[in-house]
């Protein structure tokens, strides 16, 4: 529960920084959506199935980016600590 309350928190909180304005734009400093905050924000608002189905795609697009960046960060931290000694206490 702690990590959820984190998690929604979080994505409010990125979502009033940036701007919280649904149209893409050429600039990357104009205000924007992040998708978190598209899920956040129009869950409540689905009302068809096809509503739906495009908000739990984007979460699952989300899921996969979190995936590599995850994997993409163990691999650095494998390649940086291979030749390391490891340390007993």
């Amino acid at each position: 529960m702690l990590g959820l309350g984190r998690a929604l928190g979080e994505t409010m909180a990125v979502t009033m920084v940036i701007g919280n304005h649904p149209e893409i734009t050429k600039s990357l400093f104009a205000p924007g959506y992040t998708l978190a905050s598209v899920i956040a924000n129009e869950f409540s608002e689905a009302t068809g199935d096809l509503y739906y189905s495009a908000l739990i795609e984007i979460g699952l697009a989300l899921f996969l980016v979190t995936i590599v960046v995850n994997a993409i960060a163990r691999l650095m931290v494998w390649a940086v600590t291979r030749g390391a000694p490891s340390r007993a206490s």
